[in-house]
């Protein structure tokens, strides 16, 4: 085992003391009735393939999550939340299996400027992304699509709001996603901060650090503006090197995003990714090749009350490689949650 990886539980202890000593001093006994609430989130679509012999349609669940949320105390929430779907969505075959995971099963801790969560908790790494981009229904953010992290793990985090210009944010996580067991002595530990530098402007920079046979990390930079609630626009841009500890293996990419609000129930939306790899040594082609390519994405959304979603939109992707077809969509998505 590498050094860092023996120091890394030993971290986690003596910032989770610390922690409950800050928590068990601040605790005064006030008066204060525990209460929970059930959550549920719905994707579904229809969908047609423009560009199939004999236009390809069908009628899809794409994900289920279902939750709990119980407020122990003023400070303390616990949560747990049941995610339902494909567990790999990379072929037609996966797309027919559903199976349920526990994405969230945690405690919380909040007071003022300060967020602690330990257990198979939700992660900072593309969280800011996914808010302005705000259609998670129609598709998935860039790095949770392409695999530059997972939106929630075992582990440790914390965030603290310094002020009203900079956040910083840090964890300690086994790697491997929600829905797969640690296997190793491995952790993964990440570090983001987000910047304010004026009122809707958000910068944020992010990165994490794992080694196994070699030491993969990942870089990322997000800019975004939000034009009080009636349109947005974001960049963001990311590097994984030494991509599944592969050495010299480099997975790169590039998505922008924006949307403009019409009418309170109206909204316009577009999206572009980017993603494509390097070639190592002694390959005639980039590593990745058969998945590398281009998204675009554009469509009109409909929310006729607050908790209900749906959009019109057509999607395509085009692929670096010469000898793989381009794909054309048309979708009508549904979001509905309680």
């Amino acid at each position: 085992m590498n050094k860092i990886n023996r120091i890394t539980p030993f971290l986690v202890v003596i910032i989770l003391l610390n922690t409950f000593n800050i928590i068990a001093q601040e605790n005064k006994d006030v008066e204060f009735k525990p209460s929970g609430n059930f959550t549920g989130n719905i994707f579904s679509n229809f969908h047609i393939q423009l560009n199939s012999p004999e236009l390809e349609s069908a009628f899809e669940v794409q994900r289920a999550y279902f939750g709990y949320n119980y407020k122990i105390s003023e400070n303390f929430t616990a949560i747990l939340k049941l995610d339902i779907g494909s567990p790999n969505q990379t072929s037609q075959y996966d797309l027919l299996k559903r199976y349920a995971y526990f994405k969230n099963a945690g405690l919380v801790y909040q007071k003022n400027k300060l967020t602690l969560s330990f257990g198979l908790i939700d992660l900072f790494q593309f969280k800011a992304q996914e808010k302005i981009w705000n259609h998670r229904y129609i598709y998935q953010s860039f790095q949770d699509l392409y695999k530059f992290g997972s939106s929630a793990d075992l582990g440790f985090s914390t965030e603290y709001k310094m002020n009203d210009y900079f956040s910083l944010d840090f964890s300690i996580m086994n790697g491997e996603g929600y829905n797969q067991l640690q296997t190793d002595n491995a952790y993964k530990s990440a570090l983001g901060i987000c910047i304010f530098p004026v009122k809707n402007l958000i910068v944020r920079l992010y990165t994490d650090y794992m080694e196994k046979d070699e030491i993969q990390t990942t870089w990322s930079s997000f800019i975004a503006y939000d034009f009080n609630k009636k349109a947005s626009i974001g960049v963001e841009y990311n590097v994984k090197l030494n991509y599944n500890y592969v050495l010299n293996q480099t997975l790169s990419g590039i998505s922008t995003y924006g949307s403009y609000e019409i009418s309170k129930m109206i909204e316009i939306f577009g999206r572009f990714d980017k993603l494509w790899s390097n070639k190592t040594e002694g390959d005639p082609y980039q590593w990745n090749i058969n998945k590398d390519g281009s998204t675009i994405i554009a469509g009109l959304q409909f929310s006729p009350i607050k908790n209900i979603k749906m959009a019109v939109n057509y999607q395509d992707w085009v692929p670096y490689a010469s000898n793989i077809d381009n794909e054309y969509y048309i979708y009508l998505n549904l979001e509905y949650k309680f």
